[in-house]
């Protein structure tokens, strides 16, 4: 059993070594949250003293940064990040310091990328070093820079991504001349790896407060230089059927979204993809309104070349683009034949697609309510009394149509299978009517192309 923390401060003490609890842990004490996450703590044992202490516990250690002076232990209440005080320098645009060790707290204290991070406990004495105002600035509820602003920001522009992230996550606001230097070393992002962008970016869309962290990220300029898709959404006025531009309606369905933590990062990613395709396809009608048309096939395309360039998964790619080109789908909750064809398309997905729809509508100058609830009890129905009928396939496999037909393999298996899965789908077929099928596939001898499915239904 891995030993907690009261024995890995029970053991700096013994070699006489100061530990010092840091970062978010602290911040969260004083702002009376329930506590979560690894342990982040600081001392002045050197980086192999630190390991030789880890190693003396008997637990798991990991030499997770050792180049900056940090090494992981394994504890009960989870991982402790364990970093002999730094006194950084860095390379202008770098987020990798010229590591030297610092001899003080207060020299560690000073490179933190924010006051409210810039706290420590002792872990023998409970004092509190607090030499930025930090617990003032929580009261504030305020994210401010220590020190020089541009020069934080200069020195590791990541810390411009993990501010407009806090202000997600804490529901803090950014303190202007903080603001300004974000703006002033905006560009210096573009030097960031994506995979640390991504991965901010989703922490902050996973965030409490989702559309105050975008909303920053759109004030500070880092749109173009970050998610250039999403950049002509500002401004980009839509017609009478919405409260905002397609911006402020975006940022609201990230906000309006039901998670309940479930699925929750592909959720809120849905939520902000649905409408990437308005801005290229705004055209005036004839009623000299706004139009929008296909801006779901053409949103689900940039939707799949912004998830590969965002480095996403391939399953997150893929089910992100099947919610953004089906999130107009609208069919009717009294036709049964419909609510299949919706359920079957999403693959299982149908409940977040519907709280898309859902939360699309929240910034609507209309209520569309009674119809998603209508919906979402047809499907339910389906999914308890036909769930069968979801899984149909074709009661023909491909080596029996091709006995049947007389033909070599090609595109034509597909087309008729697709032909007779969608017949079983409908309730026109029965699963296993093979001598039908049989009738069916010979109509359709390998070569006819499949009628056209009704896309006004969806």
């Amino acid at each position: 059993m891995a030993p907690n923390r009261k024995t890995l401060i029970e053991e700096f003490d013994k070699a006489g070594y100061e530990l010092w609890l840091a970062g978010g842990l602290v911040r969260d004490e004083l702002r009376k949250v329930p506590l979560s996450g690894d342990a982040d703590f600081t001392t002045n044992a050197p980086p192999d003293e630190c390991e030789r202490i880890g190693q003396k516990l008997e637990t798991t250690i990991a030499k997770i940064g050792q180049r900056f002076g940090t090494t992981g232990v394994l504890l009960e209440e989870g991982w402790a990040e364990i970093t002999t005080f730094r006194g950084d320098s860095y390379i202008a645009g770098s987020r990798w310091p010229n590591v030297t060790f610092g001899s003080s707290i207060e020299e560690d204290l000073d490179r933190r990328d924010f006051t409210v991070n810039a706290m420590a406990r002792n872990t023998v004495t409970g004092e509190l070093r607090d030499p930025f105002d930090g617990q003032g600035d929580i009261e504030r509820r305020l994210l401010r820079a220590p020190g020089d602003a541009r020069m934080r920001f200069t020195e590791d522009p990541l810390r411009i991504l993990r501010g407009v992230r806090f202000v997600s996550q804490l529901g803090f606001t950014i303190e202007p001349e903080t603001k300004t230097g974000m703006i002033a070393s905006i560009e210096l992002l573009e030097g960031l790896s994506q995979e640390r962008v991504t991965a901010e970016i989703e922490r902050l869309l996973e965030g409490a407060h989702p559309a105050a962290g975008l909303e920053a990220l759109r004030e500070i300029g880092a749109l173009p230089h970050l998610l250039p898709e999403l950049a002509t959404m500002p401004g980009c006025e839509q017609n009478r059927f919405h409260q905002f531009d397609v911006w402020g309606h975006t940022t609201a369905t990230v906000e309006a979204i039901e998670t309940e933590e479930v699925n929750l990062k592909l959720r809120r990613w849905a939520a902000l993809l649905h409408d990437l395709g308005k801005p290229p396809v705004r055209h005036v009608k004839k009623n000299g309104e706004w139009g929008f048309y296909r801006h779901e096939i053409v949103g689900a395309e940039m939707a799949q070349a912004l998830a590969e360039r965002l480095r996403l998964a391939k399953h997150e790619g893929a089910l992100l683009t099947l919610l953004v080109r089906r999130h107009m789908d609208r069919p009717d909750p009294d036709d049964g034949r419909l609510v299949r064809r919706f359920m079957r398309r999403l693959d299982g997905h149908w409940r977040d697609l519907l709280a898309l729809k859902r939360a699309d509508n929240a910034s609507h100058t209309y209520d569309d309510n009674d119809y998603h609830d209508r919906l979402e009890a047809a499907c339910e129905r389906v999914e308890v009394e036909e769930a069968a009928m979801l899984q149909a396939e074709s009661p023909l496999d491909g080596r029996e149509l091709m006995a049947l037909i007389g033909k070599e393999p090609g595109p034509w298996i597909a087309r008729i299978k697709d032909r007779l899965s969608m017949l079983v789908l409908d309730g026109e077929l029965a699963p296993g009517d093979k001598e039908r099928a049989s009738l069916i596939a010979q109509r359709m001898g390998g070569t006819t192309t499949m009628p056209a499915q009704n896309e006004d239904a969806s």
